[in-house]
């Protein structure tokens, strides 16, 4: 081979090398750096310039940071008939960087064409976003749109999940999961199980939440930093809340598909409440998970437990309802106390999407309203005029029912004067909402 041929042939290595993403190091028998090419410099943070011809043991010996990445290179001197490779993680200028290193000795063929000893190769790849990666799927399951992720590793805060934080809380449960248990065979009881909790999953990823866990037949979901913008939360859950319950018709197809006897009678309601909880990377360390705790939690929960009673599929808190007031139409119900709290706030329902919501359901809402102010004022009469007028339009209103009852009892006992409008009074059904 001429010189000429040998000069581009090691152009072309240069070239190559330099193109590189990955970090290449090679170090000869006497221990000085013979190539640091612009990836390595990159990553560790060193000028090739400054570092090439340079002592291994002057450059990264006497700096105690470089401890983990100095054994992995000595491993290929004393195990030479081995290629090492490790995960491990250094301080570079006080940032925490994570690598992928791989070391072997770098052998040469001589003159007589014997492979010769000439020194150490060590390459590692940059691998602190993947490891952020897979910490949030380990921590928020193993389905989490890619979007979400990205946004979570822009704002710098996968190492800072454990927060208190005001966040978006909603819980979907089956109705009647009891009956259906007691007529199915267990095979296809898991299999009704399974396509239910899928379908009520899908909506929640669409609406950018995370799915926090599953419980029976419920799934318990969280908006909120650092998976979406504080400001548009309570209006992703009350997105997703609807599309859970547009999903039963397809549900309830594809069950008849399959075989299912009366899957008209598959229903669900749903519960979501807006306030201050505790996120956090919860239980051992084998087996940790992203969770939520406290007042809006547990309020959620009550509130999809009410939604049984009140005669509407989705039960939203009232904080919920006035950050989403611009975008759905709500329809106060009753008044509450919730856990932790030592005053009373309304409960509405979701009757859907401002620009698709009908006059006659907005009209309903209205007068509903108007009689459950009514009752707050103590005009009995004048609340249960209002609520009869809402039971003419539709005798099936279980809140304007609910509601008429209890007017006729405060019109016969009426509550002390400084009655905050929720029911605590027995015999009828309590306020279903309440805590226990």
């Amino acid at each position: 081979m001429s010189l000429d041929d040998q000069r581009r042939d090691q152009l072309i290595s240069e070239r190559i090398l330099e193109s590189m993403r990955d970090g290449v190091v090679t170090i000869d028998l006497t221990g000085r750096i013979i190539t640091f090419n612009s990836a390595a410099g990159r990553i560790l943070q060193k000028s090739p310039a400054e570092v090439v011809g340079k002592s291994f043991g002057e450059i990264f010996l006497t700096e105690e940071s470089f401890d983990d990445f100095n054994e992995v290179v000595f491993k290929a001197v004393y195990e030479a008939e081995t290629t090492h490779t490790t995960e491990l993680a250094l301080i570079v200028d006080d940032n925490k960087v994570n690598l992928f290193v791989s070391s072997s000795f770098l052998m040469i063929e001589d003159d007589k064409g014997e492979d010769e000893r000439y020194g150490v190769v060590v390459v590692f790849s940059d691998i602190t976003e993947e490891r952020k990666r897979r910490k949030i799927k380990r921590l928020f399951g193993e389905y989490i749109d890619p979007r979400i992720v990205d946004r979570i590793l822009a704002r710098g805060e996968v190492d800072q999940t454990s927060r208190r934080e005001c966040m978006t809380i909603s819980f979907v449960d089956m109705r009647d999961f009891t009956g259906w248990s007691e007529r199915l065979p267990p095979d296809w009881l898991i299999d009704l199980l399974n396509r239910f909790l899928a379908a009520m999953a899908q909506p929640i990823a669409g609406a950018g939440g995370i799915t926090d866990k599953y419980i029976g037949d419920a799934v318990m979901a969280c908006w909120g930093p650092p998976f979406t913008d504080a400001e548009t939360q309570a209006v992703d859950a009350c997105t997703a809340a609807l599309g859970q319950i547009a999903a039963l018709q397809g549900l309830r197809r594809d069950l008849a598909e399959a075989g299912f006897s009366t899957p008209e009678r598959i229903n669900a309601v749903v519960g979501v409440a807006t306030g201050e909880v505790i996120a956090g990377d919860v239980g051992p360390e084998a087996s940790r998970n992203y969770t939520v705790i406290g007042n809006a939690v547990n309020l959620a929960a009550r509130l999809q437990e009410a939604a049984k009673f009140l005669g509407h599929p989705i039960i939203v808190s009232q904080e919920t309802a006035r950050r989403a007031s611009e975008t759905f139409v709500f329809r106060e119900l009753e008044r509450i106390v919730p856990r932790g709290s030592h005053s009373a706030e309304s409960v509405y329902a979701l009757l859907g999407r401002a620009d698709e919501v009908a006059d006659d359901v907005r009209e309903a809402a209205a007068l509903h309203e108007k009689g459950l102010e009514a009752m707050y004022a103590r005009d009995w009469t004048g609340a249960a005029r209002l609520f009869a007028e809402c039971l003419a339009r539709d005798p099936d209103d279980a809140s304007a029912a609910l509601q008429a009852k209890r007017v006729a009892y405060y019109a016969d006992c009426p509550p002390p004067a400084d009655w905050d409008g929720v029911w605590r009074e027995p015999g009828l059904v309590a306020s279903a909402a309440a805590p226990k």
